[in-house]
């Protein structure tokens, strides 16, 4: 049993919680040392709750000229929940000395330089989870600091699994395996590719998704739903006809 440092109030930790949010005052608290985490903590505030998810599945199933016709009046909602997800951004300039050959053309011809772009790369703070971290696009425009008071009922706030450490950690490696991908485009052999990162900033941030099932022609279907714009974040899509097209819309 653990006490929020700030508040005494009992905090709600799970096996492999990293970093706890206080349900009554919003204090995060780092596990490993039992003590208050200062990195600053943001939250999207869900904007479509109980009340307003089904009309926005309905809308959803109705939208886009590659959903099935009946799709609105024959699928059947199996279970729907709103999740608040932990997320890192880890804002970094990555800069790649790289070497190799181009033989594309015939004559192999060496060819050195420097890859460097700047990024707010995404951390999903659990380890196991459906949600597409790299195709989601904050709404950046809603975000503000983290309040519990921005929550709604029958939310499931999850706590993060990871600390800051850990999470730039998987960001360098994630930006460092991006930038080999780049240059793969570019060199037939790539010889020698070394990664330098200048970590500016990380944010520790929250984010609603609706997680939702459905059946359609007997057949499970995944929908996630972004849960502050109602837009797909991923989406499985019965054809018309026979066929899934399996994460069509952020898959």
């Amino acid at each position: 049993k653990l006490s929020c440092p700030d508040c005494g109030g009992p905090l709600k930790v799970q096996a492999g919680d990293a970093i706890v949010t206080c349900g009554y005052c919003g204090s995060d608290v780092k596990l490993a040392v039992g003590s208050k985490y200062f990195l600053k903590h943001s939250i999207i505030p869900p904007k479509i709750g109980m009340d307003s998810i089904d009309a926005v599945i309905k809308a959803w199933m109705g939208s886009g000229f590659l959903k099935p016709d009946d799709l609105p009046r024959k699928h059947k909602v199996v279970s729907k929940e709103l999740q608040i997800l932990p997320l890192f951004i880890v804002n970094a300039l990555a800069k790649t000395r790289y070497s190799g050959l181009l033989t594309r053309t015939g004559n192999p011809a060496p060819k050195t330089g420097i890859l460097e772009k700047e990024y707010y790369w995404k951390v999903l703070g659990r380890r196991a989870s459906a949600f597409p971290t790299r195709a989601y696009e904050v709404p950046l425009a809603a975000k503000v600091d983290f309040d519990v008071s921005k929550l709604v009922p029958g939310v499931n706030f999850l706590n993060s699994e990871m600390n800051e450490e850990e999470a730039i950690s998987i960001a360098k490696q994630e930006m460092e395996a991006h930038h080999r991908f780049l240059l793969e485009k570019e060199l037939d052999i790539i010889e020698t590719c070394n990664t330098e990162f200048d970590i500016k900033n990380t944010e520790f941030l929250h984010v609603p998704a609706w997680f939702v099932t459905y059946q359609y022609n007997g057949k499970m279907y995944s929908l996630i739903l972004d849960g502050a714009t109602g837009q797909d974040v991923k989406a499985d899509i019965p054809q018309k006809g026979k066929g899934l097209l399996g994460g069509l819309f952020g898959g």
